[in-house]
């Protein structure tokens, strides 16, 4: 998945469509080509996700709508980014914040779920002035990524972490943080900043304060320190 951010993102005000399914759950508003009514497990991951996402790291979940557009096609989704969105990488998930409301596009697969709560992390990480740090914001997608009953020890980054810290590796917080076009950011950079988050959140209530008081006030405006 990606988020991205400042993308020029006009075709949705200029030329609106009409969907053939429209449906809201709490902030998400959905818009479908095809009947989502289908997918049982969509209209709960939404709203579970948004509920941890706010309780775990304490933060103030804005009201602005996030529009969820999903396709029932792979062609479908690629032929409408390529439409407009000609600019951005191709990717099976985009969440875009331009100077409007969040918007994330994604097609209908056998993995979707797992695409839809990475990028849902992104939107509601970022519905304040302030952008996350790069390596924070993707740590955080790739943390909420898995199940809710995965994420302190299923993820599939966690056996390679364990077996590199095991032998000393210890992934750099400054190489990551000064890392800031996603194009740097290959599978060893989203392998580190889990890590990271992950260490965060499970090793003591003193690191999840950290990581919670670093949120609050990079959400805040504040400039904190690296």
């Amino acid at each position: 998945g990606l988020g991205t951010q400042g993308c020029g993102a006009t075709g949705w005000a200029v030329e609106p469509r009409q969907w053939p399914v429209e449906l809201r759950v709490g902030r998400f508003e959905i818009h479908a080509d095809f009947d989502v009514s289908t997918a049982a497990q969509l209209r709960p991951e939404l709203s579970n996700l948004a509920a941890d996402v706010q309780e775990l790291l304490e933060i103030n979940s804005s009201e602005q709508p996030v529009h969820v557009v999903l396709f029932a096609t792979g062609y479908e989704y690629r032929r409408y980014m390529h439409n407009y969105f000609p600019q951005l990488p191709e990717r099976r998930a985009l969440f875009i914040q331009d100077r409007g409301p969040g918007m994330l596009f994604a097609h209908w697969h056998a993995d979707v779920i797992s695409d839809l709560r990475h990028e849902i992390t992104h939107a509601l990480l970022n519905d304040s002035s302030q952008p996350l740090p790069l390596w924070l914001d993707e740590g955080l997608a790739e943390y909420f990524e898995v199940p809710r009953e995965q994420r302190l020890d299923g993820n599939v980054y966690l056996t390679e972490v364990t077996r590199r810290a095991a032998a000393g590796i210890v992934p750099s917080l400054k190489q990551l943080e000064d890392i800031e076009q996603l194009q740097n950011f290959k599978e060893p950079q989203y392998r580190d900043s889990w890590a990271w988050v992950h260490f965060l959140l499970h090793r003591s209530t003193m690191t999840r304060q950290i990581l919670k008081r670093y949120l609050a006030e990079l959400r805040s405006g504040a400039q904190p320190l690296p």
